[in-house]
């Protein structure tokens, strides 16, 4: 059974006390560490939040000055081939014109050569006329 005496009441007041003091000394300190180190790591949370942005935006710069790269490359490229299509027309344009210049110089001495042999032939024709007939006939005539 209890009993309501004056030790009871001494017993709350030391409590009381006691918690006081262990508030005072101990649980506010370690109370306001945890607070700051909550707000630190808040803190350090923004900064990689704010590193993380910065990093992406980076990426993402870097992937367009590369795909911006790539597309100007394409382009020299395609100039660089309409040059060489072009380079390429004309160099044979000059050698189809050489060529036919050529052609044009071996028709004409073709055709000397050919007048040459004909009158050659045709001045021997008498020569070659004997002949066939001697050997169709199998005789001289």
């Amino acid at each position: 059974m209890l009993k309501f005496d004056i030790t009871l009441l001494v017993q709350i007041v030391e409590a009381l006390a006691l918690a006081y003091v262990l508030n005072i000394i101990l649980i506010k300190p370690v109370m306001s560490f945890l607070d700051e180190r909550k707000r630190q790591f808040k803190g350090l949370e923004r900064e990689i939040e704010d590193f993380l942005s910065q990093v992406e935006a980076g990426i993402r710069n870097y992937q367009e000055a590369i795909a911006a790269a790539r597309q100007e490359g394409l382009q020299k490229r395609e100039a660089l081939k309409e040059e060489a299509r072009r380079i390429e027309k004309e160099e044979l344009a000059k050698v189809l014109k050489e060529l036919e210049q050529q052609k044009r110089e071996w028709e004409s001495a073709f055709k000397v050569e050919f007048g040459k042999l004909r009158e050659s032939v045709l001045s021997q024709r008498e020569v070659f006329a004997e002949l066939m007939v001697e050997k169709l006939l199998g005789r001289k005539v």
